[in-house]
This record gives C-alpha cells, structure tokens and sequence, in this order.
C-alpha cells in the first residue's frame, strides 16, 4: 500500500505514519478481538457541549502529552491539556539519543530555519520549554543571537536527516565532540491520546471509556445520533461504564462487587488488576456487543464483564446473582484445569451463587428461541445437579480441589457424568 512513497529518496517507505497501513492479523483470535473493539465502539463518539472533539493522537508522549495550545496555538482546548501519563512511562519512556554534527546544524539553519546565519555558529541552547517539559523555542548564538522555533528547527532538521532523526520535542541539549547531542523521550508531537500509554491501560484490564477520559479530561462519549451519553464510574478493583440514568444502580453494584471479591480470599489473585463492567443502554446493544441471545443476563471474555441494561436485571430480581455469576466466571475460567469440562465451570458457579434449583439468571424476551433457551436450561440444570451431589459427598473445598488438581479417580468421575 505505502511501495513507492519515497521512490525519489531510493527507498520504498518509511517507519512512520506516512506510510502507515492496516493489515489485518493472521491469528484468528486476534480477529475476534478486533470485532470485539468495533463492535463496543459502534457508533459512539467524543463531544465536548454537544460538538465532535478533535482526537489528537501521538505514537508515544514519553511519560506526559503535550498540550495542544504549545503545539498549534490556533487549535488549543480545554480537552487538549498536558497530562501525567504514568502508564506510558512504564514502557520505559523510550528514550532515544541523537548526535547531529555542526556541519548539519548550520546547513539545516541555513537552508530551512534561519535565513541569513551571521557567521558561524558557536552556540545551541534550549531557551524554553512548555508545561510538559517539551522544548517550546531555542537559541541560535553566532554573531548575533537569534530565537528560533522548535517545532521549526524539529520539523526541518528531520525533513533534511531523516524523519527519526529528533523523534519529539521533549529533549535536553549536551555538547558533544564536533556537534550537539540530544536526548530526549517519545515520539511524534504528544498531543491527546497516547497510543503506547493507552495500550498499556488496555492489557492491564482498563476500559475504552476511561481510557479516553484520561487523555481527553472534560469530554464525554456520546453516540453519534445524538443520544445518551455513557458515564464511569470506579471503586478499588473495578471499573463501571455505564448509562447516566444507572448511577444508583451503578454506585451499589460497585459496593457489591467488592463485597464479593473480598470473600474470594486468597483467588482474587486471579482477577484482573482492575475489572471493566460494561452495562448497555438496551438489550439489542448488547446482543450486538457480546453475540449472545436476549434472554442472557450477562458475558464476559475473562477480563471484563458485559451487562444488560441494571434496571432490567434489577426488576428482574436477578442484578446480585448476575454480577456474582459473571464474577466468579472470571476466577473459575482461569483456575479449572484443561482435563476439567466446561460444564463442569457452569455446574460450579450455579451452586456457589446459591442457584441451587432455577436455571442461570436469563431475561425473558420476544426474541427468545425457545428450543435454544431450553436446551440451554436442561444442560445447566444438569451441570448444577452433578456439582451439587458432589459437595453433598466430600464438602464444598473439594470443588475447588476437583476444578483445579483433579486426581484420576477425579477424571474418572467427569467423564462418566458425560
């Protein structure tokens, strides 16, 4: 897609985003993913008083993005302020080191920054920075001494050297042998979302929406058409997304969970550092998010929930069972040994949520395939049954024991319940 750009320079394409492209993985579910993230995404948007923000986006910010009133003046926002990305500078900040010679610094100057330089130049500093760090203008010391522009004197130096050669504005000045030496931190201008810190909020379980909130403070995510907005709201170890109608609900759920994580004991170990629950603003939104039927109250991907709409499960009676269910779904998944069947992980959080007769949590629907729904039925129905005559025989522990180190006399024992 990018073979040719740079034919007049004697090379194909560069490694930045003039040449970007997307290809699509390979490994399928790196696909589902990707559908995933289009899917919880569709249709949503980010505004600031009703209008379409300007999503500002740079490789990495080295530790702290820039504001855009520094970088372009004429496009400053509240939204697009300089803030501590303490999650970009766990990849190291990347650093990167340059020594430009002399010899180029005064070609560079003469040819693109400055347009007379009054003799040689004797000196190069850095004269101020901005509220990031970032170096906002420099100093050009000959004969005379001239202010010159940073963005310029960036902009310039890698148009004649090579794109990489000063990969941000976030910099210190040494004096080398025969030039200067900068060392300095990112890459790209800094402004907005950080694509290095967002993607590390994103592996250690953090959602889209408080992602963005992070990078783009005062903006709220809205969809397209103009309809409600979604809200985050967060307590020790998780972290709801949700429509503003559902605070109560929301501010409960949340007292619940940690409630519930705390009896885990020793195994909320497993959980994510921080868990994303996801309530939509209806049914159909769900089932286009997750795959699953109406009639399911919740879904996860073992590190983040998704739900039906609170007040739908909560006049259902079923919001506590629902969010406990999902909850242990993600501890047990992650526990129960590859030789333990899956309907065996079902049979055992349908017990220890005290759904010792009825079916899993569902919401009755229109849409329901009856056949499917009790199909699905009969199987938990029977899972739950097993699991249960098997506590009754040798204790509720020995479920954790069965479900994690399963003894052959264990095996023997799933596989005659098949």
């Amino acid at each position: 897609a990018s073979r040719g750009r740079h034919r007049p320079d004697g090379y194909d394409f560069c490694s930045l985003t003039h040449c970007q492209f997307f290809r699509p993985p390979l490994a399928q579910d790196a696909n589902v993913a990707l559908a995933d993230a289009v899917n919880r995404t569709a249709g949503l948007v980010l505004k600031v008083q009703g209008k379409l923000i300007d999503a500002y986006y740079s490789a990495h910010c080295g530790g702290r993005t820039a504001s855009a009133a520094s970088v372009w003046p004429d496009r400053a926002a509240p939204y697009l302020t300089s803030v501590l990305d303490p999650y970009c500078a766990r990849d190291g900040q990347r650093a990167w080191q340059q020594a430009i010679s002399w010899t180029n610094i005064t070609r560079v100057m003469n040819e693109d920054v400055v347009p007379i330089l009054q003799g040689p130049i004797h000196d190069l500093f850095v004269e101020q920075k901005d509220d990031s760090g970032r170096v906002r203008t420099l100093r050009v010391v000959t004969s005379t001494s001239q202010r010159i522009d940073a963005n310029a004197f960036r902009y310039a130096i890698n148009r004649r050297l090579g794109w990489n050669t000063l990969k941000s504005n976030l910099y210190k000045i040494y004096h080398g042998e025969g030039g200067l030496i900068f060392r300095g931190r990112g890459l790209g201008h800094g402004v907005g979302l950080c694509q290095a810190g967002a993607d590390h909020m994103g592996q250690i379980g953090i959602g889209f929406e408080a992602i963005l909130a992070h990078y783009f403070p005062g903006t709220s995510l809205e969809s397209a058409d103009g309809g409600e907005r979604r809200r985050v709201l967060s307590s020790a170890h998780f972290e709801f997304h949700f429509p503003a109608a559902e605070e109560p609900l929301v501010e409960r759920s949340l007292e619940y969970l940690e409630s519930e994580r705390t009896k885990l004991g020793t195994r909320s170990r497993l959980l994510p550092p921080r868990v994303s629950v996801r309530t939509h603003f209806s049914t159909g939104e769900f089932i286009r998010a997750t795959g699953q039927p109406g009639w399911v109250s919740g879904s996860n991907d073992g590190r983040s929930i998704d739900l039906q709409p609170l007040s739908v499960l909560e006049s259902r009676g079923i919001l506590r069972t629902t969010l406990r269910h999902e909850l242990l779904h993600l501890v047990i998944h992650r526990l129960r040994a590859c030789a333990v069947p899956g309907w065996y992980e079902e049979g055992m959080i349908l017990y220890l949520t005290g759904q010792k007769v009825s079916p899993p949590p569902v919401i009755p629907t229109e849409a329901s395939t009856p056949t499917a729904r009790a199909k699905m039925e009969t199987s938990y129905a029977l899972a739950l049954e097993r699991v249960a005559e098997l506590a009754r025989r040798r204790g509720e522990e020995a479920l954790w024991q069965v479900l994690e180190h399963p003894t052959s006399e264990d095996l023997d024992w799933l596989k005659a319940q098949r």
